[in-house]
């Protein structure tokens, strides 16, 4: 039976459960690591239920195979081959996930001053006055003092509000670039390796680094850089982009894939397209972040589709089929 989390850290205790588990796996595990393991599962209550959630979510797919062989012997051979195939791609899947928690990057975490978990905005005031939204699954470092203003974005996405101060800039870091800005509202993003600004109102510097020039950013443009690399500037929708800020997603006329790659980073788990005819379906509409049901049945009403649920941090999305 699957016990919901109740906490901020049971999504790193899942993570760190997942990575034991395959681990453990692994041709050249060492008993050190076996060792290392167990206390690790010993020290409390909460690593048990991870550790145990984990093996629940992976062996509950092994009984559907067992019973595949076991029994129904009435069954066509063609009923039970595709039956197999359906369970052996929901376990592929399920290990896929597992994989991807294990491999959460969670050592940029470390020395952060201020994170979210997967699913959480945080608000966060400064001594200056700025203030600091954090989206999901983020987190940055904040340095006030010797008369600097300076921020680190490790991971993630937050919104700026900057306090007005004449004599000292505001200036956000992210990977080998900066944005900077006096008294200003914008969001800089830092996402698969890419980080993207946006300028709210005001005026927003922004540099790639390394000597780079700088770029001025008027309200409702952005621009995007990765290593020393700056696109050119482009225009946003600020009701859209910025609708997470009231717990909301807003789409408009975006592939099924772009929605589902979203959602991902709001939602513990993971969502597949299993179909790839499904990725390029046309999707528009606002989806409350809190409310993952009524985002799926959207998603079946309007596009024709079904979602297979396997616990909590596995859906697939199909392409409905029409029973003989």
């Amino acid at each position: 039976m699957h016990h919901p989390r109740n906490n901020d850290n049971d999504d790193a205790l899942f993570a760190e459960a997942t990575y034991w588990h395959f681990r453990l796996q692994a041709e050249d595990v060492t008993p050190a690591e076996r060792a290392a393991c167990s206390a690790w599962i010993a020290s409390g209550a909460a690593h048990e239920q991870a550790w145990s959630e984990v093996q629940n979510l992976l062996g509950a797919l092994h009984e559907p195979a067992r019973q595949l062989h076991a029994g129904e012997p009435r069954r066509s051979v063609r009923k039970r081959r595709t039956a197999l195939a359906r369970w052996a791609s929901a376990a592929v899947l399920v290990l896929a996930v597992a994989l991807g928690f294990s491999q959460t990057p969670w050592y940029d975490r470390l020395g952060a001053d201020y994170v979210t978990s997967i699913g959480e905005l945080r608000l966060v005031e400064l001594a200056d006055g700025s203030r600091l939204h954090l989206n999901t699954d983020s987190a940055v470092q904040v340095d006030l003092a010797d008369g600097e203003r300076q921020v680190w974005l490790m991971r993630g996405e937050v919104w700026f509000d900057v306090a007005n101060d004449h004599d000292r800039p505001f200036v956000v870091h992210s990977a080998d670039g900066w944005a900077r800005v006096r008294s200003t509202r914008f969001s800089m993003a830092r996402l698969d390796g890419e980080t993207r600004i946006k300028a709210a109102d005001g005026q927003v510097d922004v540099s790639s680094g390394d000597g780079a020039p700088p770029v001025s950013l008027k309200a409702g443009e952005s621009v995007r850089y990765q290593g020393q690399y700056l696109a050119a500037i482009e225009t946003f929708d600020r009701h859209t982009d910025f609708a997470w800020l009231q717990r909301q997603l807003v789409f408009r006329q975006q592939p099924l894939a772009k929605v589902v790659a979203e959602l991902n980073r709001y939602w513990p788990g993971h969502i597949f397209i299993v179909d790839e005819a499904l990725r390029t379906h046309v999707v528009s509409g606002v989806f409350e972040i809190d409310k993952p049901e009524a985002v799926f049945k959207a998603l079946e009403h309007t596009l024709g589709l079904r979602v297979e649920r396997y616990t909590s941090y596995l859906q697939l999305l199909r392409e409905r089929t029409v029973s003989s």
